[in-house]
């Protein structure tokens, strides 16, 4: 009789396949190719666990690239497969991470899915009493297990009542949630955090841009022009420029030069974003 060798799990070389199929797998993840997603796991569930890296990152499985690129009917086919809701990439960012801070829309789909509401999903949904008692447990009002500010969450979210209770509990006010404010459209946020202390043209490490920066990408749909207005006149520096090289003005002006209608002179809400740049309050 034959000995049988114990499973061992995957060799070397079966893992780097794997970690091939796995990079093809995200690229098929990314572009919505539901279908070909939904053969691909099934032949090979082992495929559900292996990460890929991703903005400088490892540890992405699937299911946080789909969750990244905002692909809902991929989030439900790796789900139904066996999709571990709870999986973390180095930096400790939960598919649920992900949604807070890139595809808000599919917040409330991982929740009804089972997904953790940790402190960062508390922060960024208002919920001050789980934030409380979060906080309360031994969870620091700084920093979540991602490594991501729960004050910056918050203001992702665009919570006045969670911001207000993470500066009460230490916060500080000038760590990046301001930007995260005026990314998201949150005048009422943007406010809050200048009067607290945040300074207003504090940059971001990696890319050198300032919340105004921030709300003239976001353009007039997102950011509106009540938060260029807020930031404007608390000083912003229309002169800052990105680690690229580009000011408020120059994004606003690329931005308006895309969303013009050829033959149509008509002014956009860009082009009313680009002049209050150009000319804000105070200089009139």
């Amino acid at each position: 009789m034959t000995e049988q060798t114990p499973n061992a799990g995957p060799t070397t070389g079966e893992l780097r396949a794997l970690r091939m199929t796995a990079q093809r797998l995200a690229g098929l993840v990314a572009a919505g190719d539901t279908e070909a997603v939904r053969t691909a796991v099934r032949d090979q569930p082992r495929l559900l666990s292996t990460t890929v890296e991703r903005a400088g990152q490892d540890g992405w499985t699937p299911l946080h690239v789909a969750v990244a690129e905002g692909r809902g009917d991929v989030v439900d086919v790796l789900l139904d497969a066996g999709a571990d809701l709870e999986a973390r990439t180095e930096l400790d960012r939960t598919p649920l991470h992900v949604a807070l801070e890139h595809a808000p829309e599919l917040v409330d789909p991982l929740l009804a899915r089972g997904a953790e509401p940790d402190g960062a999903a508390a922060a960024y949904l208002g919920d001050t009493d789980r934030l409380a008692a979060r906080l309360d447990s031994g969870e620091s009002s700084v920093h979540d297990d991602a490594e991501t500010s729960l004050l910056e969450f918050a203001a992702l979210g665009g919570s006045t009542a969670t911001v207000q209770l993470l500066l009460d509990r230490g916060a500080d006010p000038d760590d990046g949630a301001l930007l995260a404010a005026a990314q998201a459209g949150h005048p009422d946020v943007v406010s809050q955090l200048l009067s607290a202390g945040a300074h207003v043209d504090r940059r971001d490490p990696d890319t050198g841009r300032t919340a105004l920066h921030a709300a003239v990408a976001a353009g007039p749909e997102r950011a509106g022009l009540d938060v260029v207005r807020l930031l404007l006149a608390a000083g912003a520096d229309r002169e800052a420029t990105t680690s690229d090289g580009a000011s408020a003005l120059d994004i606003a002006r690329v931005a308006a030069a895309r969303h013009r209608v050829p033959g149509d002179g008509s002014p956009t809400q860009h082009d009313a974003l680009v002049d209050l740049v150009e000319h804000p309050p105070a200089d009139e």
